[in-house]
């Protein structure tokens, strides 16, 4: 980027967050203002009831509201008024529950204006505080982030920290579509297929303010259907392929012991296994022929 100080803008989505988006503020305003930044703090609100979106306002920040719900739609809603209304080219974003530390948005910047980086996302796992995540919740997010990383070959070891921070013309190139929780994932393979550059660096994770809103089953399942729909997508080949490697798997070894049994006595006596045998074999060459043809697909229309 060039000489001048870019123009941040944090996005922060919120949904009664009363009890903790003042001392949010309050952090994130104290921390740009004594490093020097040029920024504004832009606050999402899904329509809250307690007064979050007046304690906002009063804390200095601009405030608008969601159409729609679900945090994914509060993100697309703010990062496009950042960057078309605020004129914004940084965005930063990060939740109102007071788990992230604003002093690490720094550190998330700092990449982008040196040039070293498109995106850059909080690692949460470097710097989790006691009784900040669950051990449930722990686990899920370390799986979750192993098949985003090996599916969608994206090297982010926690691919769902909500503090992350891009250049908003990357916003022209990514097709972010997802209203919850996945949006987080979505928006690591959009911006991989864009081309852009992704770091990793260490933040703190403290214990949340309030009430949590997550459904770890819930969530987890969107999440990993997300994963799976970004995979066909970006992939085809590795999708379907993988689908009709395994249906092949399945019947080879189904016919092994149908054959095995025509060895040893000369007759087929189990019918059904050896028609699911055939159905599982062709099914399986027709998954492969499916991935080869989407593959070629995708790759015509990207050259």
């Amino acid at each position: 980027m060039s000489n001048v100080k870019p123009k941040i803008v944090v996005v922060i989505p919120t949904l009664n967050e009363v009890e903790s988006i003042g001392r949010v503020l309050d952090e994130i305003f104290d921390t740009l203002t004594l490093n020097g930044w040029d920024f504004r703090v832009l606050v999402v609100d899904g329509r809250s009831i307690d007064g979050t979106d007046k304690v906002a306002k009063e804390k200095g920040a601009v405030v608008i509201y969601q159409r729609n719900s679900g945090y994914g739609d509060a993100l697309k809603t703010g990062f496009i008024y950042a960057k078309e209304k605020l004129d914004a080219d940084v965005l930063v974003m990060m939740d109102a529950d007071f788990t992230y530390d604003a002093k690490d948005i720094p550190k998330l910047i700092q990449p982008i204006v040196d040039g070293e980086a498109d995106l850059v996302v909080g690692n949460r796992f470097k710097g989790m505080q006691k009784g900040s995540m669950g051990l449930i919740n722990k686990v899920g997010n370390k799986i979750l982030s192993w098949i985003a990383r090996k599916t969608l070959k994206i090297d982010v070891h926690d691919t769902q920290c909500g503090i992350r921070a891009f250049k908003a013309e990357l916003l022209n190139n990514m097709d972010l579509t997802c209203e919850g929780m996945p949006f987080a994932t979505e928006m690591l393979a959009e911006a991989k297929l864009a081309g852009a550059k992704i770091i990793e660096k260490p933040v703190n994770y403290r214990p949340r303010i309030g009430k949590t809103k997550l459904n770890p089953v819930k969530d987890g399942l969107m999440i990993t259907g997300t994963i799976l729909r970004l995979l066909r997508d970006t992939s085809p080949l590795l999708f379907f392929g993988g689908i009709g490697f395994t249906f092949m798997i399945i019947g080879v070894i189904l016919g092994l012991d149908v054959t095995l049994e025509w060895l040893r006595t000369g007759a087929v006596r189990r019918i059904p296994t050896l028609l699911l045998t055939v159905l599982l074999v062709m099914g399986g060459i027709q998954f492969f022929g499916i991935g080869l043809l989407a593959d070629m697909m995708k790759r015509s229309k990207r050259s």
